[in-house]
């Protein structure tokens, strides 16, 4: 059995790492590591999620930091009070931080108290480190005593650029729930429901539509694919407050309502959506680094396309799960057509991509991961 772990994350709502999150307080828990949560107070009653979520996931959930529109020194001193109220009242022997104030606001805690706890920080935003003196300083052996990266690339950029010690940088991968997202057959009618004839090839794009996910040249690639195999369909599950003038608007005038087919949100019917896929696509990660919608889509066993950026490289094997691209519009296209023209060769790709996540993505080997991180700083 090991100590109980106390995780921070100042949010209340359920955004890109809060999954990840509950899903790791979750499987710790059933190793023997009792994991509870310290999350943020909701603005209006009613509205905390995470909470909520992590409550039905049945972990111990505490709204321990307040609502702040502005982060500042009032606010700092009383999320501080309030964490070492919840350490006092706790039997905790070690804090893991998942978010920047949450970070910030336990590190300056535990600094002053007589506890002596170690503190983690899993980094889930997949950031490039920089090595001027603010990073140093907070991601730094000041305010931490274990970082936890999505890539071995991050590690090394911890060390070299941020003063870590070797020993104090670890990789611990994203997970899938590989019994959750599972092969399986689109249930009847649905390939039809969206306009999808029975011979297209459908590649589907999971994100919110978002300027900085590149959807000027996912818009471009698509066109040029079209003139060359209209048999290729691209679907995106996405919504985002931009989505009419970066994708509605630009499909329209390009004419390509035909090819371009947007879904918006789904949740209900989200896993048989992705069962309708023969292969997915990334080109940017989002607010959660470690591209949970990539690493779901392989578990499924579709292949992907993605760009090299963050830890999409490191999810997809080029040539054996999927193919690796520089993103121009021209070598997107290129790497949809090739995804499209041999159905075998995409089978046999979704086949080991589905075996990669099970090996190397599971939630299990998470947890196991970040219990060896808590046996060793203990």
């Amino acid at each position: 059995m090991g100590v109980p772990v106390l995780h921070c994350y100042a949010d209340y709502k359920w955004t890109g790492p809060s999954e990840p999150i509950v899903r790791l307080c979750r499987e710790l828990s059933g190793l023997g590591w009792r994991s509870d949560l310290a999350c943020m107070a909701p603005w209006r009653e009613g509205e905390g999620e995470l909470a909520r979520r992590a409550a039905a996931a049945g972990i111990a959930v505490s709204e321990t930091f307040g609502f702040h529109r502005r982060r500042g020194l009032t606010r700092m001193v009383r999320d501080r009070r309030a964490i070492l109220r919840h350490l006092a009242d706790g039997d905790y022997g070690i804090v893991h931080c998942h978010g920047s104030w949450d970070h910030f606001v336990a590190g300056r805690a535990i600094g002053r108290s007589s506890a002596g706890m170690p503190l983690v920080r899993t980094d889930h935003g997949a950031r490039e480190y920089v090595g001027h003196f603010l990073w140093r300083y907070y991601f730094g052996p000041r305010m931490i005593d274990h970082l936890i990266v999505l890539s071995d690339r991050y590690a090394v950029q911890a060390v070299n650029r941020l003063g870590l010690a070797v020993g104090a940088v670890t990789t611990v991968r994203g997970a899938v729930d590989t019994k959750e997202f599972k092969p399986s057959e689109a249930p009847p009618g649905m390939r039809e429901r969206f306009g999808l004839a029975p011979e297209d090839v459908v590649i589907g794009v999971v994100a919110r539509v978002q300027r900085h996910r590149r959807f000027g040249v996912l818009l471009a690639a698509a066109a040029s694919v079209r003139r060359r195999d209209p048999r290729v369909k691209v679907v995106v599950c996405g919504r985002g407050t931009r989505r009419k003038q970066l994708l509605d608007r630009p499909v329209q005038k390009m004419g390509l309502q035909d090819t371009v087919i947007p879904l918006g949100y789904r949740r209900e019917d989200y896993r048989d959506t992705l069962s309708v896929f023969d292969a997915g696509l990334m080109l940017v990660p989002g607010s959660d680094g470690s591209c949970r919608a990539a690493l779901q889509m392989a578990a499924m066993g579709k292949p992907l396309i993605v760009a090299q950026r963050g830890v999409l490289p490191d999810i997809v094997r080029d040539g054996e799960t999927g193919i690796v691209v520089d993103d121009t519009s021209g070598n997107l296209a290129e790497a949809m057509l090739l995804m499209a023209e041999d159905p075998t060769r995409r089978r046999r790709w979704g086949r080991a991509a589905r075996q990669r996540m099970c090996a190397r993505f599971s939630l299990s080997r998470q947890a196991e991961d970040v219990i060896r991180v808590y046996e060793k700083l203990l």
